[in-house]
């Protein structure tokens, strides 16, 4: 317990009396590291797990806009086949008329003159059957239709449902998670001195992976630091392998250990 600490940073060496041993602080600092990893996994996945609910609400949306558009669709046909069956009666009504009017002529040329004219109503006729056959044809092909979408919507309710039922639930287990974890660190802090906390903390936010602490490794070349892999000078190493005192990669900036 009366060991001193020599912390370089930037350049400065601050003495740290009245700790325990180099090793002793390390390793608190790397199981301090190893909850900090924790809380920032449980963070990332609640910042996803609510990216996946809106992704459930945009498939809602894009299966309502669906229904929407089958229904303008839907109403579109409707009224158009009202509108040619309409016009069907309309021209049939027309024929009675002149077929009634057949037996009041009195010449021939009058005669053939109102024939003419029924005919060519009758070819309407048939020709509007003929769309109104083929309106009956889609009308049946939209039920179908209808039929698969409803379908769809029902089975992607259910789907929404028991997913969202799913995320909230692994959202509160992770909220659980987290308070309990970070209880666990602000009462893991308080056993690491300040200045070293102080420096844990500035390395971990400068670095992207929040990785402040990383083993270094070796190969036929030299040491490598963890964190960077970047070769480190050798009289860095014969610090490291000393412990006594925190040694920083001069490269990365990170605190290394064995």
């Amino acid at each position: 317990m009366g060991d001193t600490l020599l912390v370089d940073w930037k350049g400065k060496s601050v003495k740290i009396k009245g700790m325990a041993s180099v090793q002793e602080e390390l390793k608190k600092l790397l199981e301090l590291q190893e909850i900090d990893s924790k809380l920032d996994e449980i963070n990332k996945l609640l910042d996803d797990l609510p990216a996946q609910l809106k992704s459930l609400e945009k498939e809602d949306f894009s299966l309502q806009q669906e229904m929407e558009e089958f229904k303008k669709t839907s109403t579109h046909m409707k009224v158009e086949r009202r509108q040619k069956e309409t016009e069907l009666k309309a021209i049939e009504e027309q024929i009675k008329n002149l077929q009634s009017k057949l037996f009041d002529v009195k010449t021939n040329k009058e005669y053939q003159a109102l024939q003419n004219e029924i005919q060519n109503l009758k070819a309407k006729t048939s020709s509007l059957e003929d769309e109104i056959l083929v309106h009956m044809e889609k009308d049946e092909q939209l039920k179908e239709k209808e039929k698969s979408l409803l379908q769809r919507i029902e089975e992607h309710k259910k789907i929404r449902m028991a997913k969202q039922k799913e995320i909230e639930n692994k959202i509160n287990q992770l909220k659980g998670e987290h308070a309990l974890t970070q209880q666990q660190r602000n009462e893991y802090v308080t056993r690491i001195d300040r200045l070293l906390i102080d420096l844990y903390m500035r390395v971990k936010k400068s670095k992207k992976d929040g990785v402040a602490i990383c083993r270094i490794s070796e190969d036929s070349n030299g040491c490598i630091c963890g964190g960077c892999y970047v070769y480190i000078p050798g009289y860095l190493r014969e610090k490291v392998k000393k412990k006594t005192e925190i040694v920083q990669c001069e490269n990365c900036g990170r605190i290394l250990v064995e």
